[in-house]
C-alpha cells in the first residue's frame, strides 16, 4: 500500500546520517536524514526507515528545507509458511520548502526526492473583460448568469522560441471583489490549451455597463481591472516551464471597473479606486499601483489622481480601438477593425430597438433582450493583440529575484507579456449570451441598433443600424 501525503504544516524530525539522494531541479543537491527502527511482531520483523530533515541546497550553496517525513516499511518473516507483505508500506510526500521561497519537494518510492522550482510573478493588472456602451439614457450592456467564455489569454511570448511554456488549469472560483463592495461574481482561469488560458465567468449579472446618457460614446466604455493577478511558474526542464494564473494565497480576486474616459483623465476616477483598498483584513492594491509614479494614500486627492497620469494608461486604452469613434457614430466596428469585430448573423429576433416615451413627458418602458451568438456564422479569420505589463516577484520572497536556480530566462526584461487572441471559440457546445437593456427618457429618440461582436473579449457591441434621430443627439 502506497499513500501520498501533502504536508502544508511543520512536524518533527529527528537528526541522524545524512544519505545523498537523487539529482534535483536543476544542478542543486537533495539530502535527507534517514532514521531506522526494527520490531518483531509475530513471525515478521519489521524495518521502518523514515526519511525527514529534507534539505535542497541550491547552486549558492543555500539551504531550504522540507517539513516532510517520508517513510518505507518492509516485513521479512522468519517462518516460510507466514506471509508479512501486508506490513509493506510506502508513504510519500508532496511539500513546499518552510522559507517560502518556491521549492517543491516530491518524494517517490519514500527514499528518493526530486525537487521543482517555482517563481511568482505579480503583474500590475489584467484586464477581465470590456463592455461597450450603449445607447439610450437607460439602457445597459451586461453579462447573463450563466457560464461566459471571454478572453483568451497566453504568457508564452515572455519567453525566448527555445522555451517550451504549458499552462496549467486554475481548479478553483474566486469571489471577485468590485468598487470597494463585496461581489457576487465568480470567475476561473479554465479550459487552458498547450499555452493559454480562457477566462471564465459564472454567475455573472453584476457585470454590467450602464448607460448614463443617449448618444452612443465609447469613451463610456466599461474595463474591468483586475489588480492583483499572480501567475505562478513551475520549471519543469533546462527549457520548459508551466504556469497558473490566480490571486496570490489568502487573497481575493480584487478587480475594479473604469471607464476609458476615466482612463484618459485619471483625476475623474474615483480616488478610492486608485488607492490601496483593505477588505477583510487584507490590503489590495489601488489603480495606482498601475502609474509610474503613485502618490501614498495620505497624499492622494481626486485633482492629483494619486501620481497617475494618462499615459499610465495608454497600454490598457489602447485594447479600445472604438475609441476612435466620434459620438452616435453610425460607422461599424468591423470597419475599424476586421478580424476583431463581426456583425452578428443571423441577428437577434426579435430586432432590437430603441425607443423613448411615446408622448411629451410621457412614462418610458426599456426593453431586455436575451443576446446570444449561438447561431453566429463560422469565421476563420483570428487576431492577436500583445500587452507588455510591469512585474515583481511575488508572495514571501523577501529578495527582488526568482529562486536561485529558476534559469528559464524572460525574453522581454521587466515585463511580463500577455497575448490576447481573437476567435470564435465555444466550449462544448456553448454559446455567448448577454442581455442588453434598451430604453431613454427622451422623446422621440427612437432607433434600430445593430449588434455586433468583439471577438477579443467575446462581448457584444451596439451600434445604430443608421444615423440617430436629433433628439437621440441629448442626453
Amino acid at each position: 500500500m502506497k499513500k501520498t501525503i501533502v504536508l502544508l504544516l511543520l512536524v518533527g524530525a529527528a537528526a541522524f546520517a545524512v544519505l545523498p539522494q537523487a539529482q534535483a531541479w536543476p544542478n542543486g543537491r537533495l539530502t535527507n536524514t534517514k532514521n531506522t527502527t526494527t520490531q518483531t511482531i509475530g513471525y515478521c520483523i519489521v524495518t521502518t526507515n523514515n526519511y525527514t530533515n529534507w534539505v535542497y541546497t541550491d547552486t549558492k550553496n543555500t539551504g531550504h528545507s522540507f517539513p516532510a517525513q517520508s517513510q518505507v516499511v518492509t516485513a521479512r518473516s522468519t517462518n516460510p509458511k507466514f506471509n508479512c507483505s501486508a506490513y509493506n508500506d510506502v508513504v510519500d510526500v508532496q511539500v513546499w520548502s518552510s522559507d517560502g521561497k518556491g521549492y517543491y519537494l516530491t518524494t517517490m518510492n519514500g527514499s528518493f526526492g526530486t525537487v521543482t522550482i517555482t517563481a511568482y510573478l505579480e503583474p500590475k493588472y489584467q484586464i477581465l473583460t470590456l463592455l461597450a456602451d450603449a445607447p439610450g439614457n437607460m439602457s445597459s450592456n451586461c453579462f447573463t448568469n450563466s457560464t461566459f467564455y471571454g478572453t483568451t489569454d497566453s504568457v508564452s511570448n515572455s519567453f525566448t522560441n527555445t522555451t517550451s511554456v504549458t499552462f496549467s488549469q486554475s481548479q478553483s472560483l474566486f469571489g471577485v471583489i468590485g468598487d470597494n463592495t463585496s461581489e457576487t461574481i465568480s470567475f476561473s482561469l479554465g479550459y487552458g490549451t498547450t499555452d493559454s488560458f480562457t477566462t471564465t465567468f459564472t454567475n455573472a449579472q453584476g457585470v454590467c455597463n450602464d448607460s448614463t446618457h443617449n448618444p452612443l460614446d465609447h469613451s463610456q466604455d466599461m474595463f474591468w481591472i483586475w489588480l492583483n493577478p499572480m501567475v505562478t511558474l513551475t520549471q519543469t526542464g533546462a527549457s520548459a516551464v508551466s504556469y497558473a494564473v490566480s490571486p496570490p494565497p489568502s487573497q481575493s480576486v480584487y478587480a475594479v471597473r473604469v471607464s476609458a474616459a476615466g482612463l484618459q483623465n485619471p483625476s475623474s476616477i474615483d480616488v478610492h479606486l486608485l488607492e490601496p483598498m483593505t477588505y477583510n483584513g487584507v490590503t489590495y492594491p489601488g489603480l495606482s499601483n498601475i502609474c509610474a509614479h503613485p502618490l501614498p494614500p495620505s497624499q492622494c486627492t481626486q485633482a492629483n489622481a494619486c501620481g497617475c497620469v494618462p499615459q499610465d494608461f495608454a497600454a490598457i486604452v489602447a485594447l479600445d480601438p472604438l475609441l476612435s469613434l466620434p459620438v452616435n457614430s453610425t460607422e461599424t466596428p468591423d470597419q475599424i477593425d476586421s478580424k476583431r469585430y463581426f456583425v452578428l448573423n443571423p441577428p437577434p429576433s426579435p430586432l432590437l430597438i430603441l425607443e423613448g416615451p411615446t408622448t411629451q413627458g410621457g412614462n418610458e418602458y426599456p426593453v431586455t433582450f436575451s443576446v446570444t451568438d449561438q447561431n453566429q456564422s463560422a469565421h476563420t479569420g483570428t487576431e492577436t493583440i500583445g500587452t507588455s505589463i510591469g512585474f515583481t516577484y511575488g508572495y514571501n520572497v523577501t529578495t527582488s529575484a526568482a529562486p536561485v536556480d529558476f534559469t528559464v530566462g524572460f525574453s522581454v526584461t521587466n515585463t511580463l507579456s500577455y497575448s490576447h487572441s481573437t476567435s470564435l471559440t465555444k466550449f462544448t457546445g456553448s454559446s455567448h449570451n448577454m442581455s442588453v437593456t434598451l430604453g431613454t427618457s427622451t422623446f422621440g429618440c427612437d432607433e434600430g441598433v445593430e449588434v455586433y461582436e468583439d471577438y477579443l473579449y467575446h462581448a457584444f457591441v451596439l451600434v445604430p443600424s443608421s444615423t440617430p434621430p436629433t433628439a437621440c443627439d441629448s442626453n
